[in-house]
């Protein structure tokens, strides 16, 4: 383990002593993010629903009612004297709300929409509120003769806080979902291409020209097994691939205020297996290439064609869906599937373990090819 290791600082030295490594491993992507981010809308994360309420009354009824609106999908906005124009959708409770429904009288709130507001956006605001409405008053119904004291508001809270004796499931017919754009797609996208693309160039190169110098004859004399070996290169070009993606996820997250979703564990498993096979094919193109020339041009090539195809330059969403089923046996394809799968739909480690899974897939093939293709005498 020991010489795997140190056969694998050698290749991540001499990367990082590369002078232009830095401008192409980290200002290049950056900059390639912030140019085609800035090109269409930002959609990073899922959509929210944005929503002002406007409380007129201020007793506790109304108050628990805004707490029941709080969801992860909604924007909600609680309206002040310093807000600036109207909002695009508002919630108006009126004032004498609560004692209106303490009293047993109807209480009429208004959801007021601005002619540029989204109507399906609406609709499932309303459709938000009215569930919250329900709810709310199912708690009232339980609360033997509520009235306007501090402790009927602890009691309600109580009651909201109790586990729920009917849930509604529901699931989306079909597998239409938003089209990511903007950050959320420029960002995962440009770090796929640009760790595939400098992966396979300073790996590969690497390799080439260690066989051409003589260097990995000299190495297979060492006490070391030809599968130590091998795995030294191996472990050195995981290293480079996870050393930019880790300056790439901080400045997505810090410099560009990306979501990577609400699962840690999912966007390590989609970064650890993506990084293992960009590692696995870098090995394999320096096993069958001849020249340091040969490794760079087609490392580039490589990169442009597989980002290109696997949905780093624009959403998947937009090609013909006999070319998106095409695209799966490219290693880039799987990685932004999971990169959206948390980025833009929200979803959690669950929906990455494919993407996950084929990707490792990818890497166990490449290393095998690498592995039997290598030529140590050469």
């Amino acid at each position: 383990m020991r010489a795997i290791l140190l056969l694998a600082l050698n290749d991540l030295r001499l990367t990082v002593r590369d002078k232009p490594a830095f401008i192409w491993m980290l200002a290049f992507p950056i900059g390639m993010m912030w140019f085609f981010g800035s090109l269409g809308s930002d959609n990073s994360g899922p959509p929210k629903i944005g929503l002002t309420v406007i409380n007129h009354d201020q007793g506790w009824i109304s108050t628990a009612l805004i707490e029941e609106l709080q969801d992860e999908r909604i924007d909600l906005h609680i309206a002040s004297p310093d807000d600036e124009g109207p909002p695009v959708r508002a919630l108006v409770i009126p004032a004498g709300f609560t004692q209106g429904v303490l009293a047993g009288e109807q209480q009429v709130v208004r959801l007021e929409k601005s002619p540029k507001a989204s109507t399906s956006y609406s609709m499932a605001a309303q459709v938000h509120i009215l569930r919250a409405v329900v709810r709310s008053t199912g708690r009232l119904v339980q609360m033997s003769a509520p009235d306007a004291s501090a402790e009927q508001a602890e009691v309600f809270r109580e009651l909201a806080g109790q586990p729920q004796l009917v849930r509604l499931a529901v699931t989306t017919a079909g597998e239409g979902h938003p089209t990511p754009g903007g950050k959320a797609q420029s960002i995962p996208g440009m770090l796929t291409m640009t760790v595939l693309m400098m992966t396979l160039i300073y790996g590969a190169v690497f390799l080439t020209l260690e066989k051409r110098l003589g260097m990995l004859r000299r190495q297979v004399s060492l006490p070391v097994s030809r599968i130590q070996l091998y795995l030294g290169k191996l472990v050195g070009r995981l290293m480079i691939a996870s050393l930019q993606i880790c300056g790439l996820l901080l400045a997505g997250r810090f410099l560009f205020g990306l979501s990577w979703g609400s699962s840690p564990v999912g966007l390590f498993l989609v970064v650890a297996s993506y990084a293992l096979a960009v590692a696995a094919l870098s090995t394999l193109l320096g096993a069958i290439l001849s020249t340091a020339a040969q490794a760079s041009s087609v490392g580039w090539i490589v990169g442009i064609v597989l980002a290109a195809l696997g949905g780093c330059w624009w959403p998947a969403e937009l090609m013909p869906g006999w070319m998106q089923t095409i695209t799966h046996a490219l290693p880039t394809t799987w990685a932004m599937d999971g990169f959206h799968a948390l980025i833009s739909f929200g979803y959690g480690v669950e929906a990455v373990l494919l993407p996950a899974t084929a990707l490792v897939g990818f890497a166990l093939l490449f290393s095998l090819l690498g592995a039997k293709l290598l030529r140590f005498e050469s």
